[in-house]
């Protein structure tokens, strides 16, 4: 199998998180899905190779794609994209270790798959769970936009806190035209560039003057990113954890529920944050 560096001791912690909300979810649905003929799919936009090896570990750990797989009561539908053809094929080989599961794989840009995934199923007949585990800046506004509306998809979302942080750069004027673009497509808004930044008085801001500064700092960003941005659309959203826990942080790890119902969003709520919160 592909091997698949990356990341450090906050990659144990995400996955630790969603195995455990992915056991409670199959759990708690397992009677509706009964009752209803509610199906389940696992959706991982970007799933690499079922494996990876963390720095500073000799060994392997189990990806994302592969914890999923191991969920008991199983999913009844598993849906694993990624770009990167060396990663696909990696998938296709753990996927012969589950001749049982109905597993799905696209070698695919995450976002138009995701999109014509939310479009093509019957919501009121399914239920998924979505992780969102970029390499960057990849997922686009409108695609989260697209899995609110289902109002069935539960969302663990690892957002990119220092890359944002980095093309919002101190000075306005050392935002380019390339990262105002990647701003708008993350935040889905061209208001962050008055929400960030500050203009001296009778100046404007768009004119570029060179004074202009960001005032917020990374948890200020975070704030926005979660008050303004995530829950304009989604039902409910967590309070991050912030990964690592330690530093200067690169990524926030967001909950968030599609499902309107006050039942459906008080008990995700309740178990996300709690797993949030845990050790």
């Amino acid at each position: 199998m592909t091997e698949h560096k990356f990341g450090g001791t906050w990659t144990e912690i995400k996955l630790s998180r969603l195995q455990k909300y992915l056991g409670f979810y199959t759990q708690a649905l397992k009677n509706a899905h009964q009752h209803y003929g509610w199906s389940l799919s696992y959706i991982d936009a970007f799933a690499g190779t079922g494996e990876c090896v963390v720095q500073g570990r000799e060994l392997p750990i189990a990806g994302s794609a592969k914890i999923a797989l191991e969920t008991k009561p199983a999913f009844d539908q598993y849906i694993f994209i990624d770009e990167r053809s060396e990663h696909v094929d990696a998938l296709q080989l753990l996927s012969t270790s589950y001749p049982d599961k109905n597993i799905k794989i696209y070698n695919e840009d995450a976002n138009s798959r995701i999109i014509k995934i939310c479009e093509s199923i019957d919501w009121k007949k399914n239920r998924a769970v979505i992780f969102l585990d970029p390499y960057g800046m990849e997922v686009k506004w409108d695609t989260l936009e697209c899995v609110a509306k289902t109002q069935a998809i539960d969302v663990w979302y690892l957002f990119p806190l220092s890359g944002l942080y980095r093309q919002a750069a101190r000075k306005y004027t050392s935002v380019s035209d390339d990262k105002a673009k990647a701003i708008d497509e993350l935040l889905g808004t061209s208001e962050w560039r008055t929400a960030f930044y500050e203009a001296p008085a009778q100046s404007d801001l768009f004119d570029s003057d060179p004074s202009a500064e960001r005032t917020m700092q990374w948890d200020d960003l975070l704030k926005y990113v979660r008050e303004e941005r995530l829950k304009s659309i989604f039902a409910e959203v967590s309070n991050p954890m912030i990964l690592p826990n330690s530093g200067v942080p690169r990524f926030a790890l967001f909950f968030a529920v599609s499902n309107p119902g006050p039942a459906a969003v008080g008990l995700s709520m309740k178990v996300a944050n709690h797993i949030l919160k845990s050790d």
